[in-house]
């Protein structure tokens, strides 16, 4: 754990470090802005592995202020949403004579949320690989949704509610590549590996030996307490542009 907050720290320095290093050369450069979308995939890792055997599996985006034109550093917000399990319930009723078809859906996701500083430095190629260092919070949470089936498709949503939720302590240190595609507009491929640690959170995870039958999806859930610490694999598209 000191070694991580100790890389962590070295990371924040040397940002600090090229920003006083750079600002002579500040007005030669544009003032750069990155707005992306990911899809991303949470391993967990350690102790969260053991009581968690699924990936989650979802999305977020990031938005990312450079430091000063010119400076290889930038800083914002990052987030993703991912889903690790899910149950559902179908049942139909009978109502003035038809029959209506419904679902109770149990899912088990976490959202991670992060402040987020970034080294990027200008290599003029079009790979640029940067390295992140993260900080913020994340929120193991578990809800149902009863629903009506429609044909087609379509639903309608009837009640949602949470079943667990809580908030942890989250930081980490990345490292990706962006590529980019397009010149006008700016866009970048991106790819990163985040080593997010996390602290102990309450979460449900699906039983070693659920019931044979069930009228609720929450009855296959149970309560754990572990650390969450994760691998996180993200891959996107970033639209950057110059002020």
């Amino acid at each position: 754990m000191m070694l991580r907050i100790f890389l962590l720290c070295s990371l924040l320095f040397a940002s600090a470090s090229s920003l006083r290093a750079q600002d002579g050369e500040a007005e030669r450069y544009p003032f750069y802005i990155q707005i992306g979308g990911h899809f991303a995939v949470l391993n967990p890792v350690e102790g969260f592995r053991e009581a968690l055997d699924k990936n989650g599996i979802g999305g977020g985006g990031q938005v990312l202020f450079q430091i000063g034109p010119g400076r290889p550093v930038f800083a914002g917000l990052d987030f993703s949403v991912v889903r690790f399990d899910e149950e559902v319930v179908s049942f139909t009723t009978t109502q003035n004579g038809f029959a209506e078809n419904y679902e109770l859906r149990t899912r088990s996701n976490m959202l991670l949320g992060h402040v987020l500083l970034r080294f990027k430095p200008f290599t003029g190629f079009f790979l640029q690989p940067y390295a992140d260092g993260l900080l913020g919070l994340r929120r193991p949470y578990t809800r149902t949704k009863y629903v009506q089936l429609f044909d087609e498709g379509e639903e309608e949503l009837i009640e949602a509610y949470p079943e667990l939720n809580d908030n942890t302590f989250s930081a980490g240190l990345g490292a990706g590549v962006q590529a980019r595609l397009s010149a006008r507009p700016d866009i970048l491929l991106d790819a990163r590996c985040t080593y997010v640690m996390g602290g102990s959170a309450r979460y449900l995870v699906r039983m070693d030996d659920p019931p044979a039958v069930f009228d609720d999806p929450i009855e296959v859930f149970e309560e754990r307490i572990t650390p969450t610490t994760a691998l996180q694999f993200q891959i996107g598209i970033t639209l950057q542009l110059g002020l």
